[in-house]
């Protein structure tokens, strides 16, 4: 213990009792009293001794600006210079997640972004994954992609999440040849029946209708549904879907009335979907009232469903009722140009209506005189005798007007 500092350039003392700690600390920086405190008091504790004792051969080196912050041992400097950014990164992952979950997309991109900018090496998987289903819900399927491919990337488990995430991005894409192996990914590893084996059947269902082989397709889904009964509502939908594709009505019809009237609990049942689905089968078996009925009861779950609008458009125009026809049609172009719907082909279908809707409004002005043609002679004498009426009240209301006028009038001219 001959030295506190032998380096440096400063005050060496050979003894505290020569000259006293006051005038040590007095001929110091001010910053420096703090530093000579923290090393002398120690000495005098272990000693068992007062400041008045002699310290022989004990050296103190201080430089004169020295500041305060070099009182810290250089490992507490280097804790307090990196900035602890983990806890941010889980934070906003975890905020994400949340809103995600309550299909504030834009609010939990935010988040999202927050927490991989936060992440130490931008390592963040977990935020990667649902940056990309946010993307995916906004149909943003290239900004999905990217994301998702960092988190696979970044992924040391596998994630078979991941890749059926990615499946259904690059099917949206129609890179239909870059998702085949992400099939075989998302199938590795899993057991029968589990939520990612039965999510895996759905994505790779997908990718096959997607490419119009139905049948492999349908294979798919009815795998994802394991043993009867079936409880899995997205497997169900999408084996009926499938199966009204091939034309095979019937039996569409069938397992669409099962899934309304089964006793098992169907977790996700949409019923506004299946009743449109129903609709659908029965016109193409050609009962157009049931048809109706169906989609009417679609609307009753969401009056906003624009299909089900347009194929109330569709076969009321097939029966001649063009004025309810329109109605229905504009209420397509209206919902396809509300800016939370992301179909991809939103714009041409669109289009494609209100051309539509011109031609039926041409169709339904150019049909009014050739109706009246049509009348009666009596119906033609009723219409010009109310014709001749109407213009003797116009003209009994005038000479009205004019005589209350002349009451008005002064009666002396003034001269």
């Amino acid at each position: 213990m001959s030295k506190i500092f032998s380096n440096g350039p400063g005050l060496q003392i050979s003894s505290f009792k020569a000259l006293g700690l006051k005038a040590v600390i007095n001929r110091l920086a001010p910053g420096s009293a703090f530093l000579v405190m923290l090393q002398v008091a120690p000495l005098c504790l272990l000693q068992g001794s007062s400041l008045g004792t002699s310290f022989t051969g004990v050296g103190i080196g201080l430089s004169a600006g020295l500041a305060v912050s070099t009182c810290f041992p250089p490992s507490a400097q280097a804790k307090n210079s990196q900035k602890n950014t983990t806890d941010p990164a889980l934070k906003n992952t975890k905020l994400g997640k949340q809103l995600f979950e309550k299909e504030d997309y834009d609010l939990a991109i935010d988040a999202l972004l927050q927490a991989t900018y936060f992440a130490r090496n931008g390592y963040a998987p977990e935020a990667f994954y649902y940056l990309g289903k946010c993307y995916m819900a906004k149909g943003e399927y290239l900004k999905a992609y990217d994301a998702l491919k960092k988190h696979l990337s970044q992924s040391v488990s596998g994630d078979g999440w991941g890749n059926v995430a990615m499946i259904e991005t690059l099917t949206a894409l129609k890179r239909y040849d870059e998702a085949r192996p992400y099939v075989a990914f998302a199938f590795s590893g899993t057991t029968y029946q589990s939520p990612i084996d039965r999510a895996a059947h759905v994505a790779a269902g997908k990718l096959d209708d997607a490419q119009g082989n139905f049948s492999s397709a349908c294979d798919h889904y009815r795998s994802s549904l394991g043993d009867a009964p079936w409880t899995f509502f997205e497997g169900w939908i999408g084996f009926c879907e499938c199966l009204m594709k091939m034309k095979k009505w019937s039996d569409a019809y069938k397992y669409l009335d099962q899934l309304l009237t089964t006793k098992q609990t169907v977790k996700g049942l949409n019923y506004e979907r299946v009743h449109l689905d129903m609709g659908i089968c029965l016109l193409a078996k050609g009962n157009h009232q049931g048809a109706i009925d169906n989609w009417h009861k679609c609307l009753e779950y969401n009056h906003d469903n624009k299909e089900a609008h347009l194929q109330l458009a569709m076969i009321l125009e097939s029966e001649n009722h063009i004025s309810s026809a329109i109605k229905e049609y504009r209420s397509f172009v209206r919902l396809s140009d509300d800016p939370k719907n992301h179909a991809p082909d939103k714009e041409m279908r669109s289009k494609q209506v209100q051309t539509r809707i011109a031609l039926l409004e041409e169709k339904l002005n150019s049909a009014a005189p050739s109706s009246r043609a049509q009348m009666s002679p009596y119906m033609l004498m009723q219409e010009k005798k109310a014709e001749q009426d109407r213009i003797r009240q116009q003209q009994q209301e005038e000479q009205r007007q004019i005589e209350e006028q002349m009451k008005t009038l002064p009666k002396d001219a003034g001269f």
